[in-house]
């Protein structure tokens, strides 16, 4: 009897050890992977540290070309607008205004019209404020042209006849609506000057009316206004050219 139960209280000691041992293996594997685990987690956290400082210093090396850009890009726009600036100060002191730019106009168009440079150049070289002008204007009446009442003969010259001028108007429309032989002069007119050799000028306007016309070496210095019936009164003073 004896033997037996010393048999089994060693087996269950053996057990008890058994299960000790178990027991210290598993919180020795509890601990191990705790360990591991914290390591490991230490690691993860570590690599991304590194990560997030690998992308500041990229994100930081970006934003300093950018920077670097704009501030390139201001000082270009800095220059360009100094330039402009320079350009414009350039373009108001030195392209003309005024009667000059109208001066510079007339001679652009009348080279474009095919006169020659050098007659242009003689031509503003012989120009004086002082003038020989006639001493008394030419002063003529004549009849108006109208689509009801035209001839030929309605014309006049001027000049010892170096110049022809006629004239064309509308009619007059009386009070009862119908139209009169005479022009009305509250109606544009057409003045046409003609010159010997067949050269001509037009003007056309509410009278009254004032051109000045070169023919060759003289300038006329015309007024056309209205005059009675029928008529326009015309004066023409003619001066050296140029």
């Amino acid at each position: 009897m004896s033997y037996g139960l010393g048999l089994s209280e060693k087996k269950q000691a053996r057990q008890r050890r058994t299960r000790f041992f178990k027991f210290v293996l598993y919180i020795a594997l509890l601990a191990g992977a705790g360990v591991y685990g914290y390591y490991e987690g230490q690691a993860n956290a570590d690599r991304r540290i590194a990560d997030i400082e690998g992308q500041v210093i990229v994100l930081t090396s970006e934003n300093d070309r950018l920077n670097d850009q704009a501030r390139a890009a201001l000082d270009k726009q800095s220059a360009a607008l100094a330039e402009a600036r320079q350009w414009r100060d350039k373009f108001e002191n030195e392209i003309p205004s005024g009667p000059t730019r109208d001066i510079l106009d007339l001679v652009q168009a009348r080279l474009a019209d095919g006169l020659e440079p050098d007659r242009l150049l003689s031509l503003i070289t012989l120009a004086q404020n002082s003038q020989n002008c006639d001493a008394a204007p030419e002063t003529k009446r004549f009849i108006v042209n109208t689509p009801i009442f035209s001839s030929p003969g309605n014309s006049i010259s001027l000049g010892n006849g170096s110049i022809t001028v006629t004239g064309n108007g509308k009619s007059v429309v009386n009070s009862e609506g119908k139209v009169e032989a005479w022009y009305d002069p509250e109606q544009p007119v057409e003045i046409t000057f003609t010159q010997l050799g067949g050269q001509k000028e037009l003007l056309t306007g509410v009278l009254p009316l004032h051109k000045s016309v070169v023919f060759g070496a003289n300038e006329y210095r015309f007024s056309i206004l209205a005059g009675k019936q029928s008529f326009a009164t015309i004066s023409a003073t003619r001066c050296d050219f140029p």
